[in-house]
């Protein structure tokens, strides 16, 4: 492998500054009450709904649908996608501690709202005017959290790129590598009732592990190799991935000043 993308792995002291940032964010601490769970909730849920257009996007451009189908240059990376897409749009998981059916991970976190009291209506009308009218349309409903749509716009910016290395520099560094110690953070401190939100718990040890055991190395990896040889998509690739950190950061500090209120 050319040693360029190695490079890859070293990031940059502002890439770790935000990403500690994240890590020991006070929000996890804030949440003291199931009001404030649910005040959480319902601002985080646009993040969970906004990484699916960030893993169908990647999947577009690394195992792409052709007709006539020929074969992929490399078939292990649209292994690695096409599982990545099946595992979170229809995955299966525990549902209030019993059935067991294929929902995608989106869907398991309404659920997971729900059982906790948390409104779900403004995401819900805003899928459904994503899936009626288009975005563009539902960005204007009322009631969708500034910071939310603060969030999903810089993420529909990395989608319209069309660049390979920028959306995967997103998906490797500032989502899959980010979200096992983030979720962690979230349990060992907002000490989450495993009987009283089954659905939620359930939601946050199904990410930690494959994130960290599976997802997080291979989209790595799949990162410093469309990295190779050059500097300017590796140099790239570090500066998205940064201002992916930064903005969840606003979006986290946005929440935390509200439940500080």
């Amino acid at each position: 492998m050319n040693s360029h993308a190695l490079e890859l792995n070293r990031v940059s002291k502002r890439f770790d500054s935000l990403r500690q940032q994240l890590v020991d964010h006070p929000l996890y601490n804030a949440i003291h009450n199931k009001e404030h769970l649910k005040i959480f909730m319902e601002h985080h849920v646009f993040a969970v709904w906004d990484f699916m257009s960030l893993i169908k996007a990647a999947q577009k451009l690394i195992a792409p649908t052709t007709i006539p189908w020929v074969p992929s240059t490399n078939p292990r990376y649209v292994n690695f996608i096409n599982l990545l897409v099946a595992e979170e749009e229809s995955g299966s998981m525990y549902s209030n501690n019993a059935s067991l059916y294929p929902l995608s991970h989106f869907e398991r976190y309404l659920e997971a709202m729900k059982e906790v009291g948390a409104n779900t209506y403004t995401i819900s009308r805003f899928i459904g005017m994503t899936r009626n009218r288009g975005l563009d349309a539902a960005f204007t409903i009322p009631h969708i959290p500034n910071s939310a749509k603060h969030f999903m716009t810089f993420t529909f910016g990395v989608i319209q790129s069309n660049q390979p290395h920028l959306i995967i520099a997103v998906l490797a560094l500032a989502r899959e590598d980010l979200v096992p110690q983030l979720f962690r953070s979230i349990q060992q401190n907002m000490k989450i009732d495993q009987i009283e939100a089954p659905n939620l718990v359930a939601y946050l040890d199904r990410h930690i592990q494959l994130d960290e055991q599976e997802h997080a190395p291979i989209a790595k990896q799949l990162l410093q190799e469309l990295c190779v040889g050059s500097r300017i998509k590796q140099t790239e690739s570090i500066e998205v991935a940064e201002e992916a950190l930064l903005v969840r950061l606003e979006f986290w500090n946005s929440i935390y000043q509200l439940l500080c209120k």
